[in-house]
């Protein structure tokens, strides 16, 4: 998804170069890094996900347009681990460091309730896929098998997220933000997992983030409302 933008925006760029510093003012770059929470779901029929794993982090970028003044769209994916505690991992993984991978493939729509300011909070709202699983590691590894089953533990989930945050201007171009938001992943599949393991997964993301602006931030380059 942000490679074929990052594509178009190239090509805009050599067809056009008139045309194309205007496109490109609406654009921005946004690198997060955080911490994430597993809140609601159940692991299994006697854990809470939030019993087996600890608190994780993650990693994400993200490419924003300005749509006008108060909407944006932001296409982003975010990388994010959260290792099992060390009491609850399989006899298997004692000697690994196990955790549930999380990427999150996310389209979202933000309403800025402060526009042209140099202070803005916002509202987000939208969706997208996370193909999660359960590894020896959080990067690479080898994939358990589900507790019930005889299958990789291992899904892509549907998902609806949203969240609040606030971005604050450092330079014309630059800005930092932070960003709280809320997943709720679909992970729940008894077909494949057995009845009552692994419900559907409420995670919550924190991030605190810097985005580069290839317009100038704060002016109102946007048709007006």
């Amino acid at each position: 998804m942000i490679r074929r933008l990052i594509s178009a925006t190239v090509l805009v760029a050599a067809i056009a170069p008139g045309a194309a510093a205007e496109f490109l003012e609406r654009w921005s770059l946004n690198f997060n890094a955080g911490t994430v929470l597993a809140l609601n779901g159940r692991y299994d029929g006697a854990t809470r996900l939030n019993q087996m794993v600890l608190p994780g982090s993650g990693m994400g970028l993200s490419i924003k347009y300005n749509v006008g003044r108060r909407l944006i769209l932001d296409a982003a994916y975010s990388y994010n681990w959260l290792f099992v505690r060390k009491a609850r991992r399989p006899e298997d993984y004692v000697a690994d460091k196990p955790a549930m991978v999380l990427p999150l493939y996310t389209l979202n729509v933000a309403y800025v309730l402060s526009p042209g300011r140099n202070v803005r909070p916002f509202v987000t709202l939208g969706g997208g896929l996370a193909p999660w699983w359960f590894s020896s590691q959080a990067f690479k590894g080898t994939l358990w098998t589900a507790p019930a089953a005889e299958a990789n533990f291992s899904k892509i989930s549907p998902l609806l997220n949203g969240g609040l945050g606030i971005e604050l201007g450092l330079w014309s171009h630059i800005s930092i933000s932070c960003e709280a938001r809320y997943s709720w992943v679909f992970a729940k599949d008894e077909d494949r997992f057995g009845t009552g393991v692994f419900t559907d997964q409420g995670i919550l993301g924190v991030r605190l983030g810097i985005t580069y602006h290839f317009g100038r931030r704060n002016t109102s380059n946007q048709p007006e409302e």
